[in-house]
């Protein structure tokens, strides 16, 4: 009898084991095409589905190889479901340019999953959270831009197959979570400070009736600086948006309040006024202060991450903080891509 249960033990022991090398095999060869050979087929997305593939890694941080197909396929989905024709446009990504083109995007989709995950990071880090009920309030701001809730619902099945769920997790979170981090570093950051009180010791001094110019040569930065504030002549699209909603509403000799962009401080005087081809141009003199943004901190932030990028053809340049192509054809493809594909909408944006 005891022999008997012996071997059923050893016979199930047997089986499991059996099982469990099956199990390893299975998913060493999906792991194998998937990274060795960038393999992406019915049976690799069905296994990435359940197991958690990472495409790129750090730390205790990864970047799922699911996630980064999903956004690959509503990407694609957003281009080829949408007739560019009547712009002379065309999308195709079944050429081998095309396919070329969608690898591109599917790095470039990388890069900015790996950047979000960075932020919320960071953010979480510095103590920043947001809970379900800022999200959905910023979301309904977003149904009330679109019209309603079902129009944005309709929209956002057709053009990219997301679900109101799938549009907070990756378009309304890591803005929001972005928003929040940068409020954040401009609260803390000392630099920033300190250009904030530049530019009110010239507001200070221009309340004094100093002379622009004066106070320009004086307190600020860049090239205007040098010849007195000067700056030229402007319509609203060829500046700063920041800039031109307040310049827009001067009149010919008042200067502006501080004006915060996301260059830096600035104090506008505007000089003249002038209509030329139906479009309204103004004469500016500028005191300009410059600050750190969002992106110059993010790009130095960036790179002190060493991130471990597992695809076959790609890997991490920290010198760039970036997701980049190994092999030199693609490299030279998307350097030239404009040139190699001009009618292809897909490259403007």
């Amino acid at each position: 009898m005891q022999k008997k249960a012996n071997l059923k033990k050893i016979k199930l022991l047997t089986i499991i084991l059996s099982l469990l090398f099956f199990l390893f095999l299975y998913f060493s060869i999906i792991a194998i095409l998937i990274y060795g050979f960038n393999v992406d087929n019915k049976l690799t997305r069905k296994t990435t589905a359940i197991v958690p593939y990472p495409v790129a890694s750090w730390s205790t941080n990864f970047i799922s190889e699911n996630k980064l197909k999903s956004q690959l396929d509503s990407a694609r989905m957003f281009y080829e479901n949408q007739d560019f024709s009547e712009l002379g446009l065309r999308v195709d990504f079944a050429t081998e340019d095309g396919k070329k083109r969608l690898r591109i995007k599917e790095k470039n989709i990388l890069n900015k999953l790996i950047e979000n995950k960075l932020i919320e990071n960071e953010a979480r880090k510095r103590g920043l959270t947001i809970n379900p009920e800022d999200i959905s309030q910023a979301v309904s701001r977003k149904m009330q831009e679109y019209g309603s809730e079902e129009y944005l619902k309709n929209n956002l099945t057709k053009l990219y197959g997301w679900t109101i769920a799938d549009f907070e997790e990756n378009i309304v979170k890591p803005d929001m979570y972005q928003e929040k981090l940068f409020e954040n570093i401009k609260e803390n950051d000392k630099a920033r400070t300190e250009a904030k009180n530049k530019i009110t010791l010239a507001q200070k001094e221009l309340t004094e009736k100093k002379t622009f110019a004066d106070v320009a040569r004086k307190y600020s930065e860049g090239e205007s600086a040098k010849s007195d504030g000067e700056l030229g002549w402007f319509s609203g699209s060829e500046m700063l948006p920041e800039i031109a909603q307040v310049v827009f509403g001067l009149k010919k000799g008042e200067r502006s309040a501080i004006i915060e962009s996301s260059l830096g401080y600035h104090i506008i005087f505007l000089e003249d006024r002038k209509s030329e081809d139906d479009a309204e141009k103004v004469q500016l003199k500028q005191i300009f202060v410059r600050t750190n943004n969002f992106a110059g901190w993010l790009d130095k932030y960036i790179k002190d991450f060493d991130i471990h990028i597992f695809a076959k053809d790609l890997f991490w340049n920290k010198a760039t903080g970036q997701v980049e192509f190994k092999n030199n054809e693609l490299k030279d493809f998307e350097n030239n891509l404009e040139k190699n594909s001009p009618d292809d909408i897909s490259v403007l944006f």
